[in-house]
């Protein structure tokens, strides 16, 4: 009989900035008690620099498994007698968003390691690493993701049986880490309607510079239950304010903190800005403010409730948000070991070759690990011997999607939703026609749709065409792009709503995936559906599709440097 087990452990929590530990012990508010099991202090480990491995046996939840002792380095226990719907949960508290490399130790006798991994309901990506030849034959696989701040349940759940876990590492490597002088609010003036006692809850504690949504830490406050409480800070001068970032309680009462008001209002007393939330921030909501000019900030529930609030922080309208967009060194070794899923995409290679088996495949001159060994680069030269797909003059060394287990090429209707996701940079170019295609949506031919949305470049004009203006005209994207600037792209189609996002920053993966991204919307004047058309026999392609051939060319074809290349950091697809 499979075992269905939830346990009552020590959190493991992923520490970047470094923050007091309050050892403080505040009785929950009388009107928490009915609906808050208390939570024992997390053991914490503080480090701005250092990885966290999570021992596989600690779990949190579990069903399923057994542990055994394993011979791997260090000893110990792993987890084995895996089957398909078998999981492991852990809580993780994670203080900052941003990108992390996840590194598994797995191993297997002739069954893939096969799991999804999730924060909260958030499926980050993906494992399916070959069979090691033994239970005890140990090996590292690594997928890098972006987390979400806050506390949550990272979940592994297994799609394939038949294989061992000893533990996971958790590195960051792209973090928004928050700079004390940007935040305007650290230590500022605080105050609330009322206070829920005189020395529990008070307004300070949420400019305190500590994001824990737990009562029992001592860095949460707390009005009492009254209508329409509101929670304000005093910058002490007017500044140009940026991004305002809410943080909610994380260990009960989520819902309290939702349908309320943000105000920011000048020193003059003059409101200059205002915005409803309707939902409860999980565990944050970023507030984007277009770089209003102000001295104070001011939350204010509609309802009649108690307000609670972890942290407030104001940034600067100066403030980058801590995007960055150069990927860090990675360790891949060959292509599949940055794809989530390898058996969910084929490639069509310059010389008109398709290869459909892609998990373990090495690298070869059009399809390669870059030196950095963070991301895929697909490289298609021109030369006169080049193949090419049917119904199509030019070369290509790109990706088609596929089902997720390999079987067949994947067909979808534009009903629902469908999402590509895409870190990439242009590197270079053909010599005499240098235009390029990189990601793409694919449509019925047959019916006209063809190549329905790509992200196009024609020499430094970065651009979205539509079929080559056969479904509507070119909306461009930059104008001045350069050669490996580092970008994130989505495409996104809703129910034959077709929308583009487009960031430099590097944060569009996460504030996408956090329902904060609008910004990032590429706009045809004010609206930012691009296209409104119904298909079918749709697909993604992601890559290289160098938009020349030998024709084109002339004489330089043949030219060592004459070609188009295209470098894949992340990606992912989405249908629902």
């Amino acid at each position: 009989m499979k075992n269905t087990q939830k346990l009552m452990k020590s959190k493991t929590v992923l520490r970047l900035l470094t923050v007091p530990i309050l050892a403080l012990a505040f009785n929950c508010a009388e009107n928490d008690l009915s609906d808050e099991n208390l939570l024992l202090s997390p053991n914490v480990t503080i480090s701005s620099t250092n990885a966290q491995t999570i021992q596989a046996e600690n779990f949190d939840g579990m069903k399923g498994i057994k542990t055994e002792s394993t011979s791997d380095s260090g000893g110990g226990s792993n987890v084995g007698w895996i089957d398909t719907g078998d999981y492991l949960e852990y809580s993780l508290t994670v203080p900052a968003s941003g990108s992390y490399k996840f590194e598994f130790r797995v191993a297997s006798k002739s069954n893939a390691s096969k799991f999804d991994f999730y924060q909260g309901n958030t499926k980050l990506s993906n494992v399916n690493k070959t069979a090691t030849g033994g239970y005890q034959s140990w090996v590292t696989t690594s997928k890098t993701v972006d987390l979400s701040a806050g506390t949550s349940t990272l979940k592994l759940l297994a799609t394939g049986g038949g294989w061992n876990i000893n533990w996971i590492k958790i590195t960051p490597v792209s973090v928004g880490q928050i700079s004390v002088s940007d935040n305007l609010a650290l230590g500022k003036t605080a105050e609330q309607s009322s206070n829920y006692s005189s020395n529990a809850g008070l307004p300070g504690l949420a400019v305190d510079g500590n994001t824990s949504g737990v009562w029992n830490q001592g860095s949460v406050t707390h009005t009492s239950n009254s209508s329409s409480p509101w929670w304000q800070v005093r910058l002490g001068d007017d500044y140009t304010i940026g991004d305002i970032v809410i943080w909610n309680r994380t260990d009960c009462c989520t819902t309290r903190l939702n349908n309320f008001d943000v105000f920011v209002y000048n020193d003059a007393g003059t409101q200059v800005y205002k915005t409803t939330i309707t939902s409860a921030p999980s565990p944050s909501v970023t507030i984007s403010t277009g770089g209003v000019t102000g001295s104070r900030v001011r939350i204010k529930l509609k309802g009649t409730d108690a307000l609670s609030l972890a942290e407030v922080q104001v940034f600067s309208g100066e403030s980058d948000g801590g995007g960055t967009t150069n990927p860090p060194t990675g360790d891949a070794s060959i292509p599949s070991d940055l794809m989530s899923n390898c058996n969910q995409w084929k490639i069509t290679y310059p010389d008109g070759e398709e290869d459909k088996t892609l998990c373990g495949e090495d690298n070869n001159e059009y399809f390669f690990v870059n030196s950095a060994k963070n991301g895929i680069v697909f490289r298609a030269p021109i030369r006169s011997n080049n193949g090419t797909t049917p119904n199509s003059d030019y070369v290509r060394s790109e990706l088609r999607e596929r089902t997720e287990d390999g079987k067949s090429d994947i067909y979808w209707t534009t009903d629902g939703t469908h999402v590509v996701y895409v870190k990439q940079a242009i590197t270079h170019l053909p010599i005499e026609k240098n235009h390029l295609v990189a990601t793409q949506i694919h449509g019925d031919k047959a019916a006209g749709i063809d190549d329905a949305m790509v992200l196009r470049l024609e020499g430094s004009k970065l651009f979205l065409s539509f079929n080559g203006n056969k479904l509507r005209s070119d909306v461009t994207v930059k104008s001045n792009y350069s050669l490996g600037t580092v970008h994130e792209v989505i495409f996104e189609v809703k129910n034959g709503k077709h929308y583009c996002y487009y960031s430099e920053n590097g944060d569009l993966r996460s504030k996408y995936l956090n329902g904060t991204a609008s910004s990032y919307l590429v706009k045809d004047g004010s609206t930012s559906v691009l296209m409104d058309i119904d298909y079918d026999q749709s697909y993604f392609k992601i890559g290289n599709y160098t938009q020349s051939n030998a024709e084109e060319e002339g004489s330089s074809t043949g030219n060592s440097n004459n070609y188009g290349e295209v470098v894949v950091y992340d990606f992912f697809v989405d249908h629902d």
